[in-house]
């Protein structure tokens, strides 16, 4: 088959050439990088409008040291992505945050994105495919994911010169704006109360004191990941300073550093906190004494009597599982988190404070857990006095 020769036009760098459906125009642009020329062409234009449009665009993006922008044109999400993630293992996140953004992008973004090549994503396209997940149920907080995964992806892309800019910015779909609220389950006073007597009727010692430092704020994987070394006591002002630098999940059960950087932090724990880990740590090496060993300093404090292994870190769940079967109190150790929060807030707590004592990156995750109850602020003063001072 003869190649389609083309021929010059009144206008440099522009070309024509036959074809069996008529007349089509051809740009080229030459330019150099590190010495070499090279040349960029599109061909198939069917108008000289057109083909001007496109030649002025390849040379703004010359002239804007954004040639690059050529050499990438066929890279695929899918191979960006390795990249991507590739980098991102570099920056030591927790195995976590690694699984859980390849997660996202293998059960959503690359069965629609990911063998389009990068420029050919586009805006009207990506708000299509967002919508598209709310209309098949998704919750608005797995669609922000996913939202928030692809902006990363894409920014990365900019910041690695593969794009010019990212399209998918200004996503115009009201139900998944970051400003909106999102409603949180909360306990009142006559829950929490229940809850704790419920607790204290049917739990050990032991198991209530990981319940109490839940009720403290701590995330579940803090809690089942204090250490010996981490418990400090006075024992002159009976209280507990407890340093937080590591927490617990599923896939580390070994344990790893905080969620965030934010997340180190030393919560003083006063009155019954304090009592509770006192008992906590004499039970621990009382439980390791049993089992002829001792308790060492990187061991953790909660522990399975009968076989000297750290509680799973389910435990929580398990426990409040069991009461909400007797007593139909339907909690969850996140909820209690979620709570002290909100009661905090309402009593009238510096927002820096609370966000500092919760262990949040930025003041916007602590407002995301303050919600109103049915309670004024007068009486929520009292209630904090009271639930988390010794009476």
């Amino acid at each position: 088959m003869a190649s389609i020769k083309w021929k010059t036009t009144n206008y440099p760098g522009i070309y024509e050439y036959e074809t069996n459906r008529g007349k089509r125009y051809g740009v080229r642009v030459r330019y150099y990088k590190d010495g070499e020329r090279i040349e960029k062409s599109k061909s198939g234009i069917r108008t000289i409008a057109e083909a001007k449009a496109v030649q002025t665009e390849f040379e703004n993006l010359v002239n804007n040291n954004k040639e690059y922008i050529f050499e990438n044109a066929n890279l695929t999400l899918n191979a960006w992505n390795d990249i991507y993630m590739a980098n991102f293992k570099l920056k030591k996140y927790s195995k976590d945050t690694i699984r859980h953004k390849e997660n996202i992008y293998k059960n959503h973004l690359k069965e629609e994105f990911g063998d389009r090549q990068l420029t050919k994503i586009t805006l009207n396209d990506y708000e299509h495919y967002l919508a598209s997940k709310i209309d098949q149920g998704y919750s608005r907080g797995t669609v922000l994911t996913i939202h928030r995964s692809m902006k990363a992806i894409m920014n990365a892309a900019v910041k690695h010169e593969k794009l010019s800019k990212n399209r998918l910015l200004n996503v115009d779909i009201p139900e998944i704006q970051e400003t909106m609220t999102v409603e949180t389950k909360v306990l009142e006073t006559d829950q929490f109360n229940a809850f704790v007597v419920a607790c204290k009727e049917m739990m050990t010692k032991y198991d209530f004191a990981m319940v109490y430092l839940a009720i403290w704020g701590m995330r579940r994987g803090e809690v089942m990941g204090v250490r010996l070394r981490t418990v400090e006591f006075d024992h002159n002002k009976k209280v507990a300073h407890l340093s937080l630098d590591s927490s617990r999940t599923l896939r580390t059960p070994e344990g790893k550093g905080t969620k965030t950087a934010a997340g180190n932090r030393v919560l003083i724990i006063p009155g019954e906190g304090y009592q509770l880990l006192v008992y906590a740590i004499d039970k621990a090496k009382s439980i390791a004494k049993d089992h002829n060993t001792v308790l060492h300093q990187d061991d953790f404090i909660f522990r399975n009597p009968t076989s000297n292994k750290p509680w799973a870190v389910t435990r929580l769940n398990d426990l409040m599982t069991k009461v909400h079967a007797k007593y139909g109190i339907d909690v969850h150790p996140h909820m209690l988190r979620h709570s002290f929060a909100t009661q905090a807030t309402l009593a009238g707590v510096n927002q820096k404070d609370l966000q500092k004592f919760v262990g949040h990156g930025n003041e916007h995750m602590t407002n995301y857990y303050t919600h109103e109850t049915k309670e004024g602020t007068e009486q929520l003063v009292d209630l904090m006095q009271k639930r988390f001072t010794e009476k």
